[in-house]
């Protein structure tokens, strides 16, 4: 494997500690009841990924943007995300987030703490109110394609690159580069896909598979 330039996180479930924003969004929103209904549409094959999201965002139509903002900021962090992204910079690699989830979270994260780059899908807001419609940028199943949007604006060959994360959406992207970790998986199909497998509390366990 050559030398490490680039890493690409997940966020959710990696970096932040709920599984899913999206989910997480529904439960202190109180529309779970239906988000579940549409997630187990998703899984039974009879919507696609965007439709998915365009369901959700629509539950949220009318919401303030602040009062979103505020359930975002509450989550919080895994234990040693913040060291693992400014050592990991420090020592001169680049750091991107790729995530199926929210923007919303890795915008907090790139302020909070600072990335090279993110990708994310987008709630739109107007006037300062969600408008119950979604910009889909990261499905379940394209993080691999996705992928190469960095790899050529950094100059970065996929074997220059790692990635970390837990779920299946992972899996394309750990098909790709160079190094992949399945960091606490929630599938044995991720834990199959990936070169290496991390379970603990600290994201800090990562940091000596990636310098």
């Amino acid at each position: 494997m050559k030398k490490l330039r680039l890493v690409v996180f997940d966020v959710d479930g990696t970096l932040i500690r709920v599984e899913s924003s999206w989910r997480h969004l529904h439960q202190q929103l109180g529309t779970w009841d239906r988000g579940r209904k549409y997630a187990e549409r998703f899984f039974k094959g009879s919507i696609t990924y965007e439709d998915w999201a365009r369901l959700d965002a629509s539950l949220w139509r009318g919401l303030p943007l602040e009062r979103v903002q505020r359930i975002v900021n509450d989550i919080p962090y895994t234990d040693g995300a913040c060291d693992v992204i400014t050592t990991l910079r420090r020592r001169g690699l680049l750091v991107v987030l790729l995530s199926a989830g929210l923007s919303i979270v890795t915008d907090r994260i790139r302020e909070d703490i600072g990335v090279d780059d993110s990708l994310a899908n987008e709630l739109a807001v107007e006037n300062s109110l969600l408008t119950g419609e979604v910009r889909v940028d990261v499905s379940f199943s394209n993080k691999g394609e996705v992928l190469h949007r960095f790899l050529e604006k950094f100059g970065v060959t996929p074997d220059e690159c790692a990635a970390v994360g837990d779920d299946e959406t992972m899996i394309p992207l750990f098909e790709k580069v160079g190094l992949g970790i399945a960091f606490n998986p929630r599938k044995k199909v991720v834990e199959k896909h990936a070169d290496v497998v991390v379970k603990g509390n600290d994201l800090r366990q990562v940091l000596p598979h990636l310098l």
